[in-house]
Formats: structure tokens, C-alpha cells, sequence
């Protein structure tokens, strides 16, 4: 007994400041030692009441001085006593124990393990405890950070993907709000924040469970095995419920309408469900479905390959320049060249512009390449005699970053006075006051301005004078049928009749054979353009 006391003496020497708990007992569940961690915070008891007690004692004790506290215990599950046999046989170990301490929820970590005397005789257990109650919330916390959204509670695009993948759901539906970014961008984000709320709020009084899974995008998830077609009028049902109550915005009714994906699915799941919410958005569907047969996602991998090859084509300077040749008819002599622009794979084979420039306004790259070839075009003519012109389309000539850049590059490579820019008339030119106070800029540079592709469509002969261009580029599909074709011919004609008459020259495209050729200067154009000329190629 000596020895346990002394033993005693120096636990509470090294242990009478720790904040971990630390206790011996005995074979009985009496306790040989308590630390003021544990009589402090557990038993609420002084050191020199605990020994020899068992945790019943306290237990009744506290439990009569805070019966108000509903399920209050000591934690008496961190002392118990264990039979003698398990106690032989047991090995240190470690677990987590939870509950309430004076009506608060706590956590503790715990380790036990046999405690013997200096003779190595088992005399009991001797047990630790800390308090991780902080550490255990913050996990908790972050994992609600994790897998539900801040803003709506609603879980996000996380927890749906490890639903998906644990729970094996048959179908979705997704909900995206239309024109959502123009939304924030006139009310504000405190504004779009609560439309997304109150969103929110009628999806749970409505009894979905709904995950927001994008920042204008709500998905619900299906168990039960519905066809498309039931799927489809659930959707119905789910827009007819959110637009039951109209959406405010301060003291104004907004009009809120959504594009909706439909997949049902064993496999990809949310995959084939974010194609069909993308199609319904650039279809006039307001729902559309996910169809196996239609290969959407052979489509949607196609595209972002074709996104990728374009993005690595732009960062490894792979977007190049073809220059075609213009003949002037009259001379005989090539005047001028046509930039074009082409990706250059990485096996030397070329990407032709009808394959990516479209697709390049999508992915928001398009002005990328507008620059290279501006950039591209500009040096390679910086030191040689030719004139030149380069395409632009309207949304080039509404971004102001790439005037710009257009007009530092010509005065910077001294090329103002050979550049033509080309834009296209089928692009509703007369529409847009930028595209006249362009022309104004460059022209009084020096540049030239010409209409691409007139002809196709209805060409509005007034916007020519508006605009004041120099030269009228005749759509290839009248000159490659002129031969052929009187109307054809008739309709080029009158436009290179009204063009002398106002002062301005005319290029005929798809110039392919000497026929072709042959008429064009008998009718009187001023220039032409085609593989009989010379085909693009790299200067």
C-alpha cells in the first residue's frame, strides 16, 4: 500500500495540471486515483472524495442535483468496471464516448488498460480521457461545408454525386434557371441570392428532395422506376408548383422560367442528365429528354475534345494563317490576299475554320483568335508590298479590348493603309452603331472596309452607303452557279451595277474555273477570289 502511494503521489505531481482526465480503479470499479481533470469536470467531486468510490455513487448524486437536465450522466461508460477475466486479457485500446455533461454534448476520446502493481499483479484498469469536443464539431462542420450548399441548406453537387453512387437512384430531373446571369448582373447578387432562396424554400415546401448542384441549377433525384414519360409530366407538375406563387424582387414580380433536363439511367447518371439540361437550353424545348439512340454523349465528348484541341492550339500557338491570293481583272496582276485562319494539329494535318470558329464563340475563345490572326496577319505583312484583309465579325467589332487591339496593331506595324477588314452583311450589320463607329476609326487610319458574303439572304443595298465600304465581296454561292444559272447571274449583275455606280468595287468568291472567270469580267467585276486564282497557303 506504501508503494501505491507513493505511486500516487508522484500521478498527481505529473498529472495534477493536465487537462486529460486520468484515473485508476481497482478490480471492484473503486477508484485508486482521480485526477483534478476528472474530479473537476466528470465527478465534481475533491480528489479526497472519489477514492474508494464507485461511479454509482456520483452518478446519483449528480443526477439528483440536475434532474432538470434531461438524459445528464456522468459518463460513467468512460469508468466502468469490467470483469476480471476481460481485464487479464485486455490490451490498451482506444474509442470515442459521447454524451451529455451538465446538459451539454460532449466528446471524448479514451484509452483503458490493465494497471498492475511493482510485483506485475493486476490490481485494475487505469483510464485517460480528453475532451475533443471542438475537434468532432469542426469535422462535423466541415463536412456539412462539404455536402450541403451554404446559401439555400440544401445539399450540393457533392452529396449528390456520393448519393448517386451509394443509394443507386433510376432518374433525375434538373431545373436551370433561364438567363440567370443576366438576373445578378441587372438585380444585383443580394437580389439573385434570394430568388435562389426562395427557389429553394418551394422545392422543400413541396416535399422534393432537391440538391443545388450549380449556381443556377436544382436537381431531384428518382428511386422508384418511372419511364420518360411520367418523368416528363413530373417535371410538368414540379414547374407548375414553382410558378403556383409569383417571385419578388423588392415590391416587382420577376419572371422566372426554367430549361429542363430529363435522364434515366443506371450508369453517368448526372452526365447524361447535365446533356439533356444543356440541350433544352439551346433547343426551343423547354424539356428535354436524355435519348441512348441520339449518342448525345458521343456528341458531348466530341465537343470537348474539339474545345480542348482549340484551347491547346491557342496556348502552344498552334492557330495559324493560310493567305489566299485576290487577282485584280483588269491587271491581271495579284493585288491582295485573303487572311484565313486554320489549327495546325499536332501531326501536322489541318483543322479548316468551318470545323472550330463557330464552336469557338461557345466556349468563349473566339476573340483569342481574332487577335492571333490580327497579330499574325499584321507581322507577316509588316514588311512585304501586298495589301491585305482580314474577316471580323460583328461580336469582334462590339468588343472593345478587341478594337483595340486592332487598331494599336495596325498602327504599330505601320499596315493601316493595305489592311481590308471583311465583315460579314449576313450578320445584320445595319443593326449596330458600333459597326459604324468602327469603320469611322480604321478608316481614318487608312484601312479599308469590304462586305463578305453579300448577296445571301436579304441585302439591304442602303446599309452600303451608311456604312461607306470599298469593296462588295459577292457570296460564292451565286458565282459558283453564275455559269449555270441566268437568275444567279441576273442577281450579280444588278449588284455590280449598282456597286460602279456608287464608287465601289466588287470581288467575286469561289472563282473555280476559267467559265466562271470568263463571265465575271464580262459582267464587270473588279477582283476575284478562288482555287483558280491560287489556293490559302502559308507565306
Amino acid at each position: 500500500m506504501k508503494t501505491l502511494l507513493s505511486s500516487k503521489t508522484l500521478l498527481e505531481l505529473i498529472t495534477k495540471h493536465s487537462p486529460d482526465m486520468l484515473w485508476i480503479k481497482d478490480l471492484e470499479g473503486r477508484y485508486l486515483y482521480a485526477n483534478s481533470a476528472i474530479c473537476n469536470g466528470l465527478l465534481m467531486a475533491k480528489p479526497d472524495e472519489v477514492i474508494g468510490k464507485t461511479d454509482v455513487f456520483f452518478a446519483l448524486r449528480e443526477k439528483e442535483k440536475y434532474k432538470e437536465v434531461k438524459d445528464w450522466h456522468t459518463f460513467g461508460e468512460l469508468c466502468t468496471n469490467t470483469d476480471l477475466e476481460t481485464i487479464k486479457a485486455m490490451k490498451p485500446l482506444r474509442f470515442l464516448e459521447h454524451g451529455n455533461i451538465k446538459g451539454k454534448l460532449t466528446y471524448f476520446e479514451v484509452d483503458k488498460a490493465p494497471f498492475f502493481d511493482e510485483h506485475k499483479n493486476l490490481i485494475g484498469v487505469i483510464g485517460t480521457a480528453r475532451d475533443t469536443t471542438e475537434a468532432v464539431l469542426l469535422k462535423k462542420r466541415n463536412k456539412h461545408l462539404m455536402y450541403f450548399d451554404q446559401l439555400t441548406t440544401l445539399p450540393n453537387r457533392q452529396k449528390i454525386i456520393l448519393d448517386i453512387e451509394n443509394k443507386k437512384p433510376n432518374s433525375s430531373i434538373v431545373f436551370n434557371i433561364d438567363n440567370f446571369k443576366e438576373l445578378n448582373n441587372f438585380f444585383g447578387t443580394q437580389n439573385a441570392d434570394k430568388i435562389l432562396k426562395d427557389i429553394a424554400l418551394r422545392f422543400i415546401k413541396y416535399n422534393y428532395t432537391t440538391y443545388r448542384i450549380d449556381g443556377d441549377e436544382f436537381a431531384i433525384l428518382f428511386f422508384d422506376d418511372r419511364n420518360l414519360d411520367e418523368l416528363q409530366n413530373e417535371a410538368k407538375k414540379i414547374i407548375k408548383l414553382l410558378d403556383s406563387e409569383p417571385f419578388y424582387i423588392e415590391d416587382k414580380t420577376i419572371l422566372i422560367t426554367f430549361s429542363v433536363g430529363i435522364a434515366k439511367s443506371s450508369e453517368k447518371l448526372l452526365t447524361k442528365v447535365d446533356i439533356a439540361v444543356n440541350n433544352a437550353k439551346t433547343s426551343n424545348n423547354r424539356i428535354s429528354l436524355y435519348e441512348e439512340s441520339e449518342n448525345i454523349e458521343e456528341k458531348y465528348k466530341e465537343n470537348i475534345e474539339l474545345a480542348t484541341k482549340i484551347k491547346e492550339a491557342i496556348l502552344e500557338k498552334r492557330v495559324i494563317c493560310h493567305y489566299q491570293p485576290l487577282l485584280d481583272i483588269e491587271t491581271s496582276e495579284i493585288y491582295s490576299y485573303d487572311s484565313l485562319v486554320r489549327i495546325l494539329n499536332k501531326d501536322g494535318t489541318i483543322i479548316s475554320p468551318y470545323k472550330f470558329l463557330e464552336f469557338s464563340k461557345k466556349i468563349k475563345l473566339y476573340s483569342s483568335i481574332t487577335k492571333i490572326v490580327i497579330s499574325e496577319a499584321c507581322k507577316t505583312f509588316q514588311n512585304r508590298d501586298e495589301k491585305f484583309s482580314i474577316n471580323l465579325s460583328v461580336d469582334d467589332i462590339k468588343d472593345k479590348n478587341t478594337v483595340e487591339y486592332i487598331l494599336k496593331t495596325i498602327q504599330d506595324t505601320n499596315t493601316a493603309s493595305r489592311v481590308t477588314f471583311e465583315i460579314l452583311e449576313s450578320e445584320g450589320i445595319e443593326n449596330y452603331e458600333e459597326v459604324i463607329s468602327f469603320i469611322n476609326q480604321i478608316k481614318y487610319l487608312g484601312a479599308r472596309i469590304a462586305i463578305d458574303d453579300f448577296g445571301t439572304g436579304y441585302s439591304n443595298f442602303e446599309h452600303l452607303l451608311r456604312l461607306d465600304v470599298d469593296y462588295i465581296k459577292i457570296d460564292g454561292s451565286l458565282i459558283r452557279n453564275i455559269v449555270s444559272d441566268d437568275k444567279h447571274k441576273l442577281i450579280v449583275e444588278t449588284i455590280v451595277s449598282f456597286a460602279k455606280k456608287i464608287g465601289i468595287k466588287t470581288v467575286a468568291e469561289f472563282v473555280s474555273d476559267d467559265n466562271i472567270l470568263d463571265i465575271i469580267k464580262e459582267i464587270g467585276i473588279s477582283c476575284a477570289q478562288g482555287y483558280h486564282i491560287g489556293q490559302p497557303r502559308q507565306l
